[in-house]
């Protein structure tokens, strides 16, 4: 059985679907072959699950000084690899499938395609219809390994880190090892689940003088007026200007495997719904997660303790502190009793 799956998404997204393709490795006796973007491939490294990688590379995600034609030639042999590797089945893992996708599973002339879709097209040899259940993600996706037998519960997410990795940034951030090590991490895309750099500084010393402890703040590198890629230095700055009578380190990841070792240092994490989330998820790290134009039945975090707050008009920018710390101060304590 040679099965391809095509997740050309979000980080978060392919994040999600690691349970789903752990299970099909372990029904079928097999590694799984995927098709994903240059951004997120890192987060499948060290996956025993995971056979050969299929990289698409988007123009506008080019790096500095490559050249377009680079990535189209890179993108013709992608096209090249997945035509004959002859797999006998293609899942589009997406709670919906589009052109592009379907376009994918069609140049890999895989026997089988598995898709949802209430019309699905007659390229989709078993098409699964949506319910109106509220269902996770991960337990949607569960369901794409039903038309071929192999359906199983979900289990956790799952992210790799080496113990060179782990080694590298523990001696890089050098966090006290004999107190809580509580990560902040500051930065969404969607302006709707941006909460507040004060609020971030509030919380810390709120947390800071009821308990001794370290944080680690995260952030997107880079400048928020950078138009391909904005981020949140300024923010964090600001932050750690107003925290400086606090222990605290800033974390500027330079990439996903830092991001994904660094936070599993930390006892429990802080951060609105993104890729980040699922990292944090995925490195099995307790999560308070906020939630603005989001679904946090369907998005939120899996496998892990968790303390979810859906925002007031959907607008992460109205939760008060209060209501954050009470969830922070909630999921803290159930996670030492459980200990």
């Amino acid at each position: 059985m040679k099965i391809l799956i095509i997740r050309r998404d979000n980080i978060g997204d392919l994040i999600l679907t690691t349970p789903l393709i752990a299970s099909l490795a372990e029904k079928f006796n097999v590694k799984i072959d995927v098709l994903v973007n240059t951004y997120n491939q890192s987060v499948l490294e060290n996956n025993p699950h995971i056979g050969r990688i299929h990289i698409y590379s988007k123009l506008h995600h080019r790096k500095h000084g490559q050249s377009a034609l680079s990535v189209i030639m890179r993108r013709i042999k992608t096209y090249i690899d997945i035509r004959f590797a002859r797999y006998d089945v293609a899942i589009i893992a997406r709670e919906g499938f589009t052109k592009r996708q379907l376009h994918w599973a069609k140049i890999s002339g895989a026997k089988r395609t598995i898709a949802f879709g209430n019309d699905a097209s007659g390229s989709i040899t078993d098409a699964i219809g949506k319910t109106q259940d509220k269902r996770h993600i991960v337990e949607l996706l569960a369901d794409l390994a039903k038309p071929l037998g192999a359906y199983s519960e979900p289990g956790p997410l799952e992210l790799y880190v080496s113990e060179d990795e782990l080694t590298s940034i523990a001696q890089k951030i050098a966090a006290p090892q004999d107190i809580p090590v509580y990560g902040l991490q500051i930065s969404a895309r969607k302006p709707l689940q941006q909460w507040q750099a004060e609020k971030f500084v509030e919380l810390a010393h709120r947390i800071s003088q009821r308990e001794k402890c370290h944080f680690l703040l995260f952030w997107s590198p880079g400048s928020a007026d950078n138009k391909e890629h904005p981020g949140d230095d300024e923010k964090a700055q600001r932050i750690m200007s107003a925290c400086k009578d606090i222990s605290i380190t800033p974390v500027a990841t330079k990439n996903l495997r830092e991001l994904m070792a660094a936070m599993t240092l930390c006892d429990q994490i802080l951060t609105s719904d993104g890729g980040a989330l699922h990292i944090a998820a995925g490195v099995g790290v307790p999560v308070v997660a906020m939630f603005g134009n989001s679904d946090a039945w369907f998005w939120g975090p899996w496998g892990v303790p968790h303390e979810t707050l859906e925002a007031p008009d959907r607008n992460v920018n109205l939760l008060s502190v209060d209501a954050v710390d009470e969830r922070f101060i909630q999921l803290r304590r159930r996670v030492l009793a459980a200990e």
